[in-house]
């Protein structure tokens, strides 16, 4: 009996809330009718604005609303005008486009299917209003909408996505509906309507919406795609094709029907549209030469204090050339994938720019952006540079007036009382990177075939601030500690600093001693198409050394002979048919190696390693890692372009196939011998700096005390 009655009182209590919300809907139902009538009797009368604010109180003012203004995408172009990436908000799009670019066939089935009065009401079509409100009511339930283009333009923009259903707020929607039509044109309605609306899957927006769904734009939107598109604004989730494709093509043929019955298409039209088997992608997020974006986001928030979240719709046009950077992708990848598990490097980060102006034309900063930490950009990420840095040096060396390119060096053993070891207090004894010492050899030929025992002899005789001053001075920004923080490992790539920097240094000398920072951006302009900011190289030119200088180090690094001992002849470092200038550099133990060089058109630096630092395997050096890469870019980026050379600038004599600085032919060679240490015996840990100068540099041991070994390349 008791379970009896347990199943009694389920019933009867299920039965009553079934009575209670039919009648509750009755009663809703009823209440739109009367609203709709209402709202035929009394819309017209608050066009009067006294009784429009006594009937619905504050009205926000329509004014100054265009399609521009909305919220919207950054948009990241080329420099030819090719679109890298839509960095839109949290995954949210929207991208406003003029009517004119808006396809008709989006203009004709928007209008069929959302309001097909649209050019000739006044906002408010009370026809429809009445119409659904008779046929909600006929139905028991919500068969229609009454809300025209405009009402539903209002409220989106004044009052939100889930509004009340009060008769004051649907007047108020009426009336602000109205005020629009008398203030704007039908197009401009239409226009801001069709850039405004939601189309799910995060887009707002037909433009936003022709991308995300079907990977093109709003032009070019067939009848097919736009009759799918049109029928989304109503319920963006219920009709989403990804979500529901049957119930998406069931609204997509109430559109074309529409569209039919209203005498925009034929019957024969909408039936092929129905018929057209359409691809519809889901959104994803890509962007072309990503590493590359993000440097320009990180440039716009650094320079300009502009970010995607302003959603002002910035239209940012960069330095990149997209061809190049194909290219530069590509053979870094094949590189890679060719030689990277035999040599264990599985990273490599090239950047390339034209040295006239600094404008950056490929960035590649790793070799896969989407695996695990593959969103760091190497490129832009500091690291040793090695036997590369040795251009500074050696430029300074030349500017110092005590060097010239045949000044003869002594490439023998140095054993220095200090610097060794872990703790610093043993001998350093620095090795060249074949293990070799090759006697009096010109400056030259010790920078081409990168020897670091004449490399650390000139850095110390030129001292160690001017080489740090050159180094600033030629555009790299990351040795901004003390100078006295910095040894006599300087010169062989021992402190850390960016791919970019050293682009920046090679494009100052391939420039004739022109400095440009690195300038990713060509133009800014706002939604409006307003000017923001207009790149300007002339002023980001700075004379950083005489042309004099840069181009005696230019001629050292270009000619091949200079390094036939180490690099062999006719190498990855030079061009056939072409002259260029290049340098090698691989740092301690094989971590890092790198190759840079330029034209009077293109420098280029690439580094070749692994973000973890593990070392390279197989003596991997810069001419087996990271010159072939260089080699392949600047071989394929100069097609079609022709040999080019500087010509020799004024203020220079030539001796045979040398330059020099006037005055400094027969300058005295301060490097062929070095001075030793006066103490015969000593202890490091007492020694103070003073101890060990002898001449302005530091003393060698005369003995041959325990080898502490330094090697790079």
């Amino acid at each position: 009996m008791r379970r009896c009655y347990g199943r009694r009182h389920n019933y009867r209590h299920t039965n009553y809330h079934l009575r209670e919300w039919h009648r509750r809907r009755r009663l809703n139902l009823q209440r739109n009718l009367i609203i709709a009538l209402l709202a035929m009797i009394t819309l017209p009368l608050m066009t009067v604005p006294a009784v429009a604010a006594q009937t619905v109180g504050d009205l926000p003012a329509v004014t100054g609303l265009t399609s521009t203004g909305l919220p919207q995408d950054m948009l990241i172009f080329d420099r030819h005008g090719t679109l890298l990436a839509d960095v839109g908000d949290q995954g949210d799009h929207r991208i406003v486009v003029p009517l004119g670019y808006i396809s008709p066939n989006v203009i004709n089935a928007t209008i069929a299917i959302e309001d097909h009065s649209f050019y000739s009401n006044t906002g408010v079509d009370f026809g429809a209003v009445l119409r659904a409100a008779l046929a909600d009511y006929a139905s028991h339930g919500i068969k229609q909408g009454g809300s025209t283009i405009s009402q539903q333009l209002v409220k989106q923009l004044f009052i939100g996505p889930h509004p009340d259903n009060s008769l004051q707020r649907k007047a108020k929607e009426a009336v602000l509906a109205m005020e629009m039509n008398r203030r704007y044109s039908k197009d401009q309605i239409l226009e801001m309507y069709l850039n405004t609306i939601f189309y799910g899957s995060q887009t707002y927006g037909i433009e936003a919406a022709a991308r995300s769904y079907f990977q093109t734009n709003a032009h070019d939107l067939s009848l097919a795609q736009a009759s799918l598109l049109a029928g989304l604004p109503q319920a963006p989730t219920e009709y989403n094709p990804l979500l529901n494709l049957t119930t998406a093509k069931k609204r997509q043929f109430e559109v074309l029907n529409a569209m039919v019955e209203y005498h925009f298409i034929t019957r024969q039209a909408a039936d092929a549209a129905f018929a057209t088997k359409l691809t519809i992608y889901p959104p994803i997020t890509h962007y072309q030469a990503p590493y590359f974006v993000d440097y320009v986001l990180k440039t716009l928030a650094q320079q300009y204090n502009i970010h995607p979240s302003d959603r002002r719709g910035y239209r940012v046009y960069t330095t990149l050339d997209l061809n190049l950077q194909r290219i530069a992708e590509q053979v870094v990848r094949d590189q890679i994938a060719q030689k990277g598990n035999f040599y264990n490097f599985h990273d490599a980060a090239l950047v390339s720019e034209d040295p006239r102006n600094g404008e950056i034309l490929a960035m590649v900063g790793g070799d896969d952006y989407n695996r695990p930490g593959g969103w760091i950009n190497m490129a832009d990420t500091p690291r040793q540079p090695g036997s590369t840095f040795k251009i500074f040096t050696y430029t300074a060396a030349i500017e110092s007036r005590k060097f010239n390119m045949i000044t003869p060096i002594l490439d023998a053993p140095l054993v220095f009382p200090t610097w060794g070891g872990v703790s610093g207090f043993a001998p350093y004894i620095p090795l060249n990177y074949d293990l070799k010492y090759h006697g009096v050899l010109p400056l030259k030929m010790a920078m081409g075939n990168s020897l670091n025992i004449p490399a650390i002899k000139t850095e110390l005789r030129v001292g160690i601030p001017n080489v740090l001053n050159m180094a600033r001075r030629m555009g790299v920004t990351h040795l901004n500690q003390p100078d006295d923080s910095y040894s006599l490992s300087l010169t062989l790539g021992g402190y850390e600093v960016t791919p970019l920097d050293m682009l920046t240094g090679a494009s100052t000398l391939a420039d004739m001693g022109v400095r440009h920072m690195p300038a990713p951006l060509l133009s800014i302009k706002d939604a409006a198409g307003r000017d923001i900011f207009t790149y300007d190289p002339t002023k980001n030119a700075t004379q950083a050394l005489s042309p004099q200088v840069a181009f005696i180090v230019g001629s050292i690094m270009s000619d091949d002979r200079n390094r036939c001992m180490e690099f062999g002849c006719h190498g990855d470092l030079t061009l056939p048919g072409r002259h260029v200038a290049a340098k090698t550099g691989t740092t301690q133990d094989f971590h890092d190696n790198w190759t840079l060089g330029f034209t009077p058109t293109l420098a280029t630096t690439v580094w070749v390693g692994n973000p973890n630092n593990q070392p390279l395997s197989h003596n991997s050096t810069g001419i087996v890692g990271a010159a072939p890469i260089w080699h392949k870019f600047m071989q394929q980026a100069l097609a079609g372009t022709p040999d080019q050379w500087y010509a020799q600038p004024a203020g220079l004599d030539k001796i045979g196939d040398n330059y020099f600085l006037p005055g400094t032919e027969n300058v005295p060679s301060p490097v062929l011998g070095w001075p030793v240490c006066r103490f015969g015996s000593y202890n490091p840990y007492n020694l103070t700096w003073a101890d060990t100068l002898i001449g302005g540099v530091p003393c060698v041991l005369g003995g041959a005390p325990r080898q502490i070994k330094t090697k790079t390349g």
